[in-house]
Parts: C-alpha cells; sequence; structure tokens
C-alpha cells in the first residue's frame, strides 16, 4: 500500500524499537494523512480512519499489554489515535487522555453529524481531555459532554535543541531582512496574505526576503501569486524540511509570522520564541492567548495585508523595538513554554487520574 517516497519511507519502519530501555511500537495499518484524502473519504467515511485501523493495531495493543502493561492511555489528535484510545479503554478498562491539538477537524466535526458522533463518544468516555488553547478548549466544552474535566497544556519550543541549532546567517543573506514562516501551505496558514503583505513592505524595505517552509496543496498557487507579483527574488519557497533545518534557519531570521486563522497555537510560534525572535499572529486565535501585542510582538486581524504589512515593516526598521520584542518573546519561552513546565503539569495530570 506504499506508493509515494513518503509511504515507502514508512514501510522500512521497524515494526518495534527500543529507546532509552522503553519499547515502542510502529504497527502498520492503512491510513494516509493526506488533506485530500481527509476532505473527500475519511471525512465522509469515518469508518476507514477509525474502526478500520483499530482492527490492524488491536493484536499490536494485545501484545503491548502482554509484555508491558500500561495503566493509562494518551492519545494525540481525534483522528485515528482518539478514536484508538476511546476503543482501548473499552477493552482494558484503562484510563483515558484524549488530546486534541487539530482545531480544524474539530470544527469540521461540529458541522458533520458522523464525525460529531465519534467526538461525541471519545470526549464522554475520555478521564481527562487536553487542549493546546483556551480557545479549543471552549469549543469542546461547549459541543460536547466530557466524563472528566477539559484542560490546557500549551505547545512548547525546546531550548535545549534550539541552543543546538543555532548557527550564523548564511553569506547569501548578509544584506537582507528576514521574514519566515513555517506551516501547512493550506488557505487558513495566511501564505498568500503574507506574499500579498510583501509586496508593500518592499515599496520602502527593498532588501526584504520572506522564506516560506512547508509543503501543500497550494504551493503551485502560492508560488503563481508570488510571479503574478513580481515577488520571484523577495519570496523562497524553501519547501518541506527536516525539523533541525527549520530551527537553524529560525535562529537567524529577524522576524517570524503565521498569519494563520482557524488556528489552536501553532508549535512553530513557541519554536520560534526559543531563538528570541518577535512574532506576529493573528488577533483571536490561539497565539493571542501567549502573547501580548505590542510586547511580544504584534497582533493583527486575520487576512488584513495592510495591517500585517505595517507591523512587519515596524519589527524590520525599528531596531530596538524588534529586540525588546524578542527579549521578551524569549522570557516567556524559558518561564511559561518550556518542556521543565509542560513536563510537571503533565506528571500531576497524570497523578491525579492514577490516583
Amino acid at each position: 500500500m506504499a506508493f509515494t517516497p513518503t509511504l515507502i519511507g514508512w514501510d522500512d519502519v521497524r515494526y518495534r524499537y527500543d529507546i532509552h530501555d522503553l519499547p515502542v511500537y510502529y504497527p502498520k495499518c492503512p491510513h494516509y494523512p493526506s488533506s485530500l484524502i481527509r476532505k473527500y473519504v475519511y471525512n465522509f467515511l469515518p469508518f476507514l480512519e477509525t474502526e478500520a485501523i483499530y482492527k490492524w493495531i488491536d493484536s499490536t495493543v494485545s501484545d503491548i499489554m502482554d509484555n508491558s502493561p500500561f495503566q493509562l492511555i494518551h492519545a494525540n489528535f481525534m483522528f485515528p489515535s482518539g478514536y484508538i484510545g476511546y476503543r482501548i479503554k473499552k477493552k482494558y478498562g484503562v484510563p483515558l487522555i484524549f488530546h486534541e491539538r487539530g482545531i480544524r477537524r474539530l470544527e469540521t466535526a461540529l458541522k458533520n453529524g458522523r464525525l460529531r458522533g465519534i467526538y461525541s463518544k471519545v470526549v464522554r468516555d475520555s478521564d481527562l481531555v487536553i487542549a493546546p488553547s483556551e480557545k479549543m478548549a471552549e469549543i469542546l466544552r461547549r459541543n460536547f459532554p466530557c466524563g472528566g474535566d477539559i484542560t490546557v497544556v500549551r505547545d512548547v519550543g525546546d531550548i535545549e535543541i534550539s541552543d543546538e541549532a543555532a548557527e550564523p546567517r548564511p553569506n547569501r543573506y548578509q544584506e537582507n531582512k528576514i521574514i519566515l514562516s513555517v506551516g501547512a501551505l493550506i488557505e487558513r496558514k495566511g501564505h498568500e496574505v503574507l506574499v500579498k503583505a510583501v509586496r508593500r513592505i518592499k515599496e520602502n524595505i527593498p532588501e526584504v526576503k520572506c522564506l516560506i517552509i512547508g509543503s501543500g496543496d497550494r504551493f503551485e498557487k502560492i508560488k503563481q501569486l508570488i510571479h503574478g507579483l513580481g515577488l520571484n527574488d523577495s519570496v523562497e519557497m524553501l519547501g518541506e524540511l527536516p525539523h533541525i533545518e527549520v530551527l537553524k534557519i529560525m535562529s537567524w531570521c529577524d522576524v517570524f509570522v503565521l498569519p494563520s486563522w482557524d488556528e489552536a497555537f501553532g508549535t512553530v510560534n513557541a519554536e520560534a520564541m526559543t531563538f528570541g525572535k518577535p512574532i506576529i499572529g493573528c488577533v483571536g486565535e490561539g497565539i493571542s492567548e501567549v502573547i501580548e501585542d505590542g510586547v511580544h510582538g504584534f497582533l493583527v486581524e486575520k487576512q488584513d495585508v495592510e495591517a500585517l504589512a505595517q507591523a512587519i515593516s515596524r519589527i524590520l526598521t525599528e531596531i530596538p523595538l524588534a529586540r525588546r520584542m524578542g527579549a521578551q518573546s524569549m522570557e516567556l519561552s524559558k518561564n511559561v513554554l518550556n518542556y521543565n513546565q509542560i513536563s510537571s503539569q503533565m506528571i500531576k495530570l497524570y497523578a491525579n487520574i492514577l490516583s
């Protein structure tokens, strides 16, 4: 069933690895995490992403329970993991934490009876539901009765990895003002809004350079927009890069911009903050619960090209302001959005359930 380079690579992954003396299993199952397949197949036939997949991994779960019995299930995302966790709980009576991270599928479920029914069952039977933002938590509370609590645990960046990844800016970019944006190339991530903003920024900052990292359905459309606006020398689409390469570029960019909407939080924002970068996001999204407008960066209205251009221009031209914002971002990352804080929070949540 592996018919693309990515799937072929996944097919080569072994069934089991031992990492730090802990067994990690990778059972094979027919799941294709493509946005197009999700939109046109799984949303209409959720059986293919839930019960059908569970049947493929049931024997693996039995193997784990026989050899390394577990006392808690932590399932990330509803499809397919949340549903699989729900089925495992039903079979073994083990407490379930459902950790939803993607707001888009959740909002689709509110309009899709089949998906909504699955969400209702899983949320109702979960001992704890975790969301990355209060915005998503409130959507869950408002629409789905929960057997346990619904709480917020923020996504974070890794300070230690950021220290290892930091590197000097390459010579070819030494004279540029660098905007970085990282995310799936889908409409709601706002890359087309960003490209249009770059055209306005370039009028006063000709040395501006925008680097876009990611892959997705709108890759060609964004390329066409760049060409149509005459920005071939000002906007570079770097495609999908290894995580360490993304972090390296984060370390030497001037500002990180993700003008997305329907966004739970955006882990890349937290990662950029570990490097002390000013952040630009959208008002009313998950990021607005964490960063303060004018302190850690700027918050603009979604799809507002002019406001986005002005916010980026201020950071690129007002150096003392950019430095203050970057310092505040790094401080927030160290004190709030770090693995030590989140690990402590998760350990307390686990202990509460197990007790």
